[in-house]
């Protein structure tokens, strides 16, 4: 991966301890409250120490001026921003990982919190990567990096200046590409079942999948719904997305155990 050297923060107890757990290199320091838990400070300042990263004790006024007045719980680490993989590096993990990759393609989802819910829920299914355009979409931030719960420190992100063109690199490596689009006459569960070497494409709550990355997609299937509300949250859909992927993974696999 590479970094890009700008600096930024990320913020939140369970965030920094994923930080210092997976990738104490992007940490260049530690700002941490004179009134939280002591097991708590030990452990991060333990850490730290272990990887040469300075810990100063601040006020929580500071850290509020820091951190923009967001819910910091005490502690934010400031961080080079831009650690990001890139689509050849995603493309090696599939190849190594054979069997069932789950990719997650975010278009234009610019909400950074989305993103971060995205991410969150990729890391849980245990996705190689999320990939996001360069342009009109939020980028890894510290708002990202908290929503996410420190998943971002673990999940490959890769910025792509063309969502199509990345698209079809996945494809001729053997990625089924389904899109998610509440207009498809095809449900999210329908046959044939999305197992295997997937990605899933999400857009924005506004727009959707853009047209053209619509029409570079392998198959389109919508997730029914009910209600007068119109469409899901973008991050509830992907999340929904990847549950569904799991499920046809693991009864596959239960399938091939019996």
């Amino acid at each position: 991966m590479r970094d890009s050297g700008i600096e930024d923060i990320c913020y939140g107890r369970h965030t920094v301890i994923a930080l210092l757990e997976e990738s104490p290199h992007r940490c260049h320091k530690i700002l941490i409250s004179e009134g939280i838990n002591k097991k708590l400070v030990d452990d991060i300042y333990d850490r730290a120490r272990k990887n040469g990263i300075p810990v100063l004790k601040v006020d929580n006024k500071t850290l509020d001026r820091v951190s923009g007045g967001a819910s910091h719980q005490g502690v934010l680490a400031y961080i080079s921003q831009g650690n990001l993989g890139d689509i050849n590096q995603l493309i090696d993990r599939i190849t190594e990982k054979k069997d069932n990759p789950l990719v997650v393609v975010a278009d234009k989802i610019k909400d950074p919190n989305n993103l971060g819910a995205i991410i969150r829920s990729a890391e849980v299914f245990g996705a190689l990567g999320v990939i996001f355009p360069k342009r009109n979409s939020a980028y890894p931030s510290s708002a990202v990096h908290k929503s996410s719960a420190g998943a971002s420190m673990r999940v490959m992100m890769v910025s792509v200046s063309n969502l199509v063109s990345a698209i079809k690199r996945l494809q001729e490596n053997g990625m089924w590409v389904v899109g998610l689009d509440q207009r498809a006459d095809r449900y999210l569960w329908d046959e044939p079942s999305i197992r295997g070497k997937l990605t899933l494409v999400v857009g924005s709550e506004e727009s959707g999948i853009s047209p053209i990355v619509a029409r570079a997609c392998d198959d389109i299937r919508s997730i029914p719904m009910f209600g007068k509300t119109g469409s899901l949250n973008a991050a509830v859909a992907a999340s929904i997305g990847m549950y569904e992927w799991m499920k046809s993974v693991v009864k596959g696999e239960e399938g091939r155990d019996g």
